[in-house]
Order: structure tokens, then sequence, then C-alpha cells
């Protein structure tokens, strides 16, 4: 009988425990909904944090969303909580826990947000991409769109193309309400986080992979073979201290074996090698590339590497890849698969976006060499 008494206790704490999640969650919702009536009708419960009157308030009134020729306003709640229902809820529990991360400390001083801007504004994408941007379909209306208003005829070509291809609002539309994060930070942090990694000069695996351009030798401390591009797979053949002894393997065009590439009749550079090496070369008898007309041979070359360049790793480093994929081809319109272009034809798309999106040469090479190695014309299996 005490045992079942205590049961009892014990579902009264639960039950009391659910309550008061209950009763927060209806607090919230009535805050939130309620608030005076006028100019920021709306935005009381939320500017009653001092962090968002000191950081996104000030870019909202700045923003169209705040002042625009039309007079509509949207409040914070319009874009932050949904109108239906189910979802309204589900927001407000969530909603929970940013309230505790706040009382943590976590973003309580202007200086904290800006160090998790780009976490959050990542967090807020992918809920309005997940809805199908519910929220900003509340106000915008795709029939109501008077494209004789554009200013830019190529500005209505995108946007057109855009709602034709079922892309959503927020694919192309960050940073309008709220300053854009650096979206640079979070590939850089990945990149030093690799770069650490790679400086133990762990060589003792089955292949390695360059994460810069990285320099190959015939001999131990003898002289310069050549370069190493990055993600090029490197067989590892032997190792001796922080040395290894690896294997490329790939194909070079007749006329042009100074160049190892990854497939054939494909600009996707392995290797560029020294004159006096090429006869260390071992390749395969000549054939036409039926696309190019070209000749080509597979050809494979030893050679030797030291340690510090290098990472095992390769879904590390096609993690890093798909960052600056996200971050450079997602910031100002919908990211463009990499399957959406060939192999050769994304080397002139990356480089009419190099004017737009400040890459370092190392960052430009990763990502014109991740999205080629996933291009239409190249096959699951010729992957990193």
């Amino acid at each position: 009988m005490g045992i079942g008494f205590g049961a009892r206790i014990g579902r009264w704490r639960w039950w009391l425990l659910a309550g008061i999640c209950l009763g927060g969650v209806l607090l919230v919702s009535a805050a939130v909904g309620a608030g005076p009536k006028g100019e920021d009708d709306g935005n009381g419960f939320c500017l009653s944090c001092h962090v968002m009157e000191q950081t996104v308030y000030p870019e909202y009134v700045v923003s169209k969303h705040f002042k625009n020729p039309s007079g509509v306003r949207a409040q914070c709640a319009s874009c932050h909580v949904p109108e239906e229902l189910g979802p309204m809820v589900r927001r407000k529990v969530a909603s929970i826990s940013e309230v505790i991360g706040w009382m943590r400390g976590t973003l309580n001083t202007p200086e904290k947000f800006e160090k998790n801007r780009l976490r959050l504004a990542k967090s807020v994408w992918a809920d309005f991409k997940e809805s199908d941007s519910r929220e900003c379909r509340s106000c915008h209306r795709v029939t109501a769109f008077d494209f004789t208003a554009f200013k830019k005829p190529e500005s209505v070509e995108t946007m057109q193309k855009g709602l034709k291809d079922g892309q959503t609002c927020i694919d192309c539309h960050k940073g309008i309400a709220h300053t854009m994060p650096d979206l640079s930070a979070g590939f850089r942090a990945l990149y030093e986080e690799i770069q650490a990694e790679a400086q133990k000069g762990d060589l003792d695996a089955d292949a390695v992979y360059p994460i810069s351009v990285a320099n190959c030798f015939l001999e131990k401390d003898g002289p310069k073979a050549g370069r190493l591009l990055p993600l090029t797979r490197l067989e590892v053949l032997e190792t001796s201290g922080d040395w290894a002894k690896v294997r490329v393997r790939g194909w070079q065009q007749i006329g042009a074996e100074r160049v190892i590439c990854e497939a054939q009749g494909r600009r996707i550079f392995s290797a560029a090698l020294s004159k006096r090496v090429l006869d260390h070369v071992r390749g395969g008898e000549p054939m036409v590339d039926p696309e190019t007309e070209q000749l080509w041979r597979e050809a494979e070359f030893d050679c030797w590497i030291k340690g510090g360049e290098f990472l095992a790793d390769i879904d590390r480093l096609n993690a890093y890849g798909s960052e600056l994929h996200a971050a450079t081809c997602g910031g100002c319109h919908a990211q463009t698969p990499a399957s959406h272009f060939t192999a050769n034809q994304w080397i002139g798309g990356i480089k009419s976006m190099g004017n737009r999106v400040s890459m370092s040469k190392t960052n430009y090479r990763i990502l014109l060499k991740y999205l080629q190695m996933r291009a239409s014309d190249i096959s699951g299996e010729t992957h990193s």
C-alpha cells in the first residue's frame, strides 16, 4: 500500500510539472498575442528583452518590413509565429528552450548575440524552408505579384523561374529584415579545425586528401615533382616517419601531359607535374574522348608527400565543401545543385560568382572540385 501511495505521489509530480509547462506555454502565447495597440502593435513582448532592443530591432526598423510605400507593417510575430493553431503551439513550445537559453546567459549581451548570429539565422532559415515559407506567404501571394512593377528585367526572370522550379521565398530572400550574418564564419571555423587536424601529420591510412595545394616529391627531401590539388585521392603505399609514398590515379590529355585530371575529358584537376618527372608517369593506351574528340589516356604517378597538409577523413572535407557551397551559392539566391551543371561548366560558373563572393584561392579550389565531383556528367563511382 505504501508503494502504491508513493507511485501516486510520483504521478502527481509529473502532472504538476506538465501543468507548469503548459501554463508557461499559454502565458507566452497570451503575452505574444497581447500588447498595446498602436505603432508597435504586437512587438511589446519581444522588445521586453534588452538584447532584442540592441540587436535585431534596430535592423528591423530600417527594413522595408517596418516602413514602406504601402504602409503595411510586418510585426515580429508576423514572421516568427505561425497563424495556424498546430504550428503556433509547436512554435511556442520550442520558444521555451530559447527563454531557458537566454536565462542561462547564452545571448544576454549584444556580443554573444553576434557570435551566435549565423547559427540562429540558419535555424530560422531551416524553419522557413521546411514550412515552404508559410509566414511569408501569409502576406505575399503569388497571384498578387505585379511583375511590371519590377525595376530590373533580370529580377522578373529570376523570380518567375524560381516560382516555376518550386523554390520557396527564403531560398533567395535572406537578410531582408535583419542584418545578414557573415556566412563565411561557418566555413572559416570548419577549415581552422581541418587545418589543426591535418597539422598532426597522421598519414597512416588507406588514402589521404590534400586540404590545400600541396607539394609532392619523387624522393623524400628531393626536388619538387609537382603540386597536388585539394580533395585529390592519394592512395597510401607506405609511410616513413612524417612522410608517405602515395599514388595518384587519373587521366592525361595527350599534348597536355603535365596535368592529371579525375576523369576523361573533364577539367577536374588532381595534379600538376613538372616536366622532368613526366617519364615517371605510367600511362595507358590513348583513346578518343567521344565528346571532345581529344586523345586521353589513363595515368598513375607515385610520389612522396610530407604530413601537415593532408587529411584521411574525406567525409569531413566533403562537409566543408557542402558548407562552402551553402554559404557562397546560397547567400544571394537559391542554392544551385551541383548536378545542375557539367564538371566543365562549373569552372565558368564559379568564376562568374567570384566577383560577388570573397573566397581565398584554397576555398575556390575546394568548392570547385567539390561541385565538379558531383556534376551531372560525373558518376557516383568517381566521387572522392
